[in-house]
């Protein structure tokens, strides 16, 4: 046996998921479910309802985008499914375990918090071998993985300098490698392209998706809405502690109106149009852009079109953003809130 061999521990387990689980009507298989899950913080004054029966469900394979704004309880959600809070009432399963703190799970699970610390005298890829160590990784097993999650964040030419010497974009890509350290089924991440430059931002997004396409699940807490929108599956918006809607995305934005490019004979059939809320958004070389406003059919706008005699070229149906989305949904909340409360 060559000492190579000796160095080459094994590595901590992480049991693949699916294999014993039983799929959804649609064949989803459930990663992590919360049922009527709640938390409340007693105080002299007055108890402090942090989160209020979630019923939650994310499934293998996809990236779930947990939205809400700040003290609607998202991190109190995660601190509950990291097992470092305790619920009081409801309850949770995580890979079709319980046990939240068992082994297995926590095996399974990538954890970035939203500004992680990491001590200024380490280097980044001493970091990376501490956690790797409290997993359970060893010798050449841990050495090989390190140098693949430098390589995924781009990191590689950082491995050892110090962390106080990182800028915080730096910080931010060292801390993801740490999630993904253990190769685990579940990466639930907080805040994961926070301080990160646009190219940056881009090179992770590459990296969740790639994670996603292997079959893991990521459950992403973030304010940056674009960013979810452009790589999330199903999104769940939080207010007040209450979940307040869930779904793909495909079936919680609507569609807010409809562009048609046109070709116009003059600029009085354009004025004649805004009559009906049909507006030019632009106007070049006879032709223009029109927005449909949505309470004006497609039907309708065709109809006037022809009447003005304008040419229709192409139909361009636009939905909302995942912000318009949020901003609906959080305001929807407010004003049951308060008629409530009268």
């Amino acid at each position: 046996m060559t000492q190579e061999t000796l160095n080459e521990e094994p590595a901590a387990e992480t049991q693949p998921l699916g294999e014993a689980r039983t799929p959804d009507p649609d064949g989803r298989i459930p990663v992590i479910e919360t049922y009527g899950l709640t938390k409340t913080y007693e105080t002299k004054t007055e108890d402090v309802h942090a989160l209020r029966d979630l019923n939650l469900t994310v499934y293998q394979g996809e990236i779930f985008g947990y939205l809400g704004p700040n003290g609607s309880g998202k991190t109190t959600t995660i601190k509950l499914l990291l097992g470092l809070i305790f619920p009081t009432d409801g309850s949770m399963a995580i890979m079709d375990s319980e046990s939240i703190g068992s082994i297995h799970v926590r095996r399974n699970i990538g954890y970035l918090p939203e500004g992680a610390y990491y001590p200024d005298f380490l280097k980044g890829e001493e970091v990376l071998r501490f956690y790797g160590k409290l997993y359970g990784l060893r010798g050449r097993a841990l050495e090989r993985r390190i140098d693949e999650v430098l390589e995924m964040v781009g990191m590689t030419g950082a491995r050892r300098r110090l962390v106080g010497g990182y800028s915080k974009g730096m910080r931010q890509r060292i801390g993801l490698a740490q999630a993904m350290i253990s190769d685990p089924q579940i990466l639930i991440l907080d805040e994961p392209t926070t301080g990160l430059d646009p190219i940056a931002r881009k090179e992770i997004r590459d990296v969740l998706v790639k994670l996603r396409d292997e079959g893991k699940t990521l459950l992403i807490s973030s304010h940056e809405l674009l960013e979810v929108e452009m790589i999330c599956d199903r999104v769940g918006i939080l207010h007040n502690g209450m979940l307040q809607t869930i779904g793909a995305l495909d079936d919680l934005l609507v569609q807010r109106d409809i562009t048609l490019e046109v070709e116009v004979p003059s600029e009085s059939a354009v004025h004649e149009l805004s009559r009906f809320g049909i507006i030019s958004e632009d106007m070049v070389d006879g032709k223009a852009l029109l927005r449909v406003p949505a309470n004006v059919s497609l039907y309708e706008a065709i109809e006037q079109c022809q009447h003005n005699n304008v040419s229709l070229l192409s139909v361009r149906p636009r939905r909302e953003t995942l912000e318009e989305l949020f901003v609906r949904v959080v305001g929807a909340a407010e004003e049951n809130k308060e008629i409530n409360q009268v």
